[in-house]
């Protein structure tokens, strides 16, 4: 084994695809001279089973990584953005590369999700604080410990409110990028996960072809290229990847409110609002983007179920698991039925069948509550009077001590223009991979794994498993 071996840096431009790349000229020129690949994306086509699957090189049915959130039938509860790493069954590429490389080989992980507890050297990640007294304080987490300290104290504070929510945007991407500089700077990583992602939020919020999306688009240019620089000055190979593409949107479909026209769904009432018993409920889905995760406590009821989404026209395609034939842990978290939606449609989560009814965390930005994604936290509600005023007056509730609910988050899922989750989709709409020339061709999401240990010198078969 010589002394000496490449660096790399991964970098994952959230929502780049051929369709976007055309509206970013200095990457485009820059992918020009190197290798680009665009693959079919994996299933579902969201964050956490993504980069599961890219530094796994394995297929969700082993990695276990099924959506951004699962039922957990043990606990009877909807799980959602989770951060353990060891949720991800399967070698990760950094454990590979240090068995192949010796402990010379270091990883820093930035923002990539299934941060905490993995067998990195320097990881970052978003984790509030939640003290008893009901606040929440924007903080990252990290390994070591007091990384956070020392990177925030340089840098400032990340800027979480950029991260998430009605405001998130190219701060939070330009924080990162700032932060993998040094990391760079100060440790040298073998291999560095760089995670930028505000593209995705405008694409969302109105669409990749909206002109109100151009300004994200051309920060999400600029500071790739940045990093792109930074990293070939320093000898380090850059290599940029997605997650998948966004596909314009027009329309959403609430399963759980047809679920609960037909008596499956199983609300209590609590403070006079609905919450959703997934527990005692017959049927019931976890909204996931395009995907809906659909679980049957009651299983006399799937062909009914089946009978029912086959005629709803919002629904192109649904995937009947074979439970037996997985796993046991993906077994415990896998649907019954996954339904995929039409190319201009998405799954909300909605269950409750009048607005006064929702529940109390419906109109904050609460992403561990809602029994399924909601991407209408990236939107302030129109229908408000005042809204920065209301805003300002929940700050100084909570610095006053007062518990306080900052409830500016529409219950209109139409406003959403953009969406992703789907496998179905164009070529310009799926995820990309721009690679050094020479680098064998990524025709799936499991190849991104061996992509990067080519970068290394190692060989590893190219080729779905």
């Amino acid at each position: 084994m010589n002394d000496e071996f490449p660096r790399v840096a991964v970098i994952n431009v959230v929502a780049l695809s051929q369709r976007t790349l055309a509206q970013m000229p200095q990457l485009n020129k820059w992918a020009q001279s190197q290798q680009c690949s665009s693959f079919k994306p994996a299933f579902p086509a969201v964050t956490c089973t993504a980069q599961a699957t890219y530094v796994t090189g394995l297929l969700p049915e082993f990695h276990g990584i099924l959506g951004n959130g699962w039922y957990n039938r043990t606990m009877a509860e909807v799980q959602f953005w989770k951060q353990s790493d060891k949720l991800v069954h399967g070698e990760k590429i950094w454990e590979t590369l240090k068995k192949q490389l010796g402990n010379r080989f270091t990883c820093a992980k930035l923002f990539w999700w299934y941060n905490m507890y993995s067998q990195v050297n320097w990881s970052m990640t978003p984790r509030p604080m939640y003290p008893a007294d009901g606040r929440k304080i924007f903080n990252i987490y990290t390994q070591p410990m007091d990384l956070a300290n020392v990177v925030q104290h340089d840098l400032g504070n990340f800027p979480f409110p950029y991260f998430w929510g009605p405001a998130a945007g190219a701060p939070s991407s330009r924080w990162i990028v700032q932060a993998a500089r040094w990391t760079e700077e100060k440790y040298k990583p073998s291999l560095s996960l760089v995670y930028l992602p505000h593209l995705d939020y405008d694409l969302q919020r109105f669409g990749p072809e909206d002109p109100r999306s151009k300004p994200a688009l051309e920060e999400a240019d600029n500071l790739a290229m940045e990093l792109v620089y930074f990293y070939q000055q320093r000898g380090v190979i850059p290599l940029v990847v997605s997650e998948y593409g966004i596909t314009p949107a027009k329309r959403n479909l609430a399963l759980n409110r047809i679920f609960r026209s037909k008596g499956w769904i199983s609300i209590r009432r609590e403070l006079g609002h609905d919450m959703l018993d997934c527990g005692a409920s017959r049927v019931f889905a976890v909204a996931d983007h395009q995907t809906a995760h659909i679980y049957l406590n009651d299983l006399t009821l799937k062909n009914e179920v089946l009978r029912l989404l086959d005629n709803e026209p919002m629904i192109a395609e649904l995937r009947v698991a074979n439970l037996d034939s997985l796993p046991p842990t993906t077994a415990e978290r896998c649907a019954d039925i996954i339904a995929v939606a039409q190319p201009d449609a998405w799954f909300s989560y909605y269950f409750w069948d009048d607005d006064k009814n929702a529940p109390d965390f419906a109109r904050c930005i609460d992403i561990h509550r809602k029994p399924g994604y909601d991407p209408a936290e990236l939107f302030i509600d129109p229908t408000l009077k005042l809204p920065q005023f209301r805003i300002a007056q929940f700050l100084l509730k909570k610095k006053l001590g007062f518990r306080a609910l900052m409830e500016i988050v529409p219950l209109n899922g139409d406003l959403v223009r953009g969406s992703h989750g789907s496998d179905l989709v164009d070529e310009m709409d799926q995820p990309m991979c721009i690679a050094p020339p020479g680098t064998p061709t990524i025709s799936a999401a499991t190849n991104v794994r061996d992509c990067i240990l080519s970068l290394f010198g190692l060989s590893a078969p190219i080729g779905d498993k």
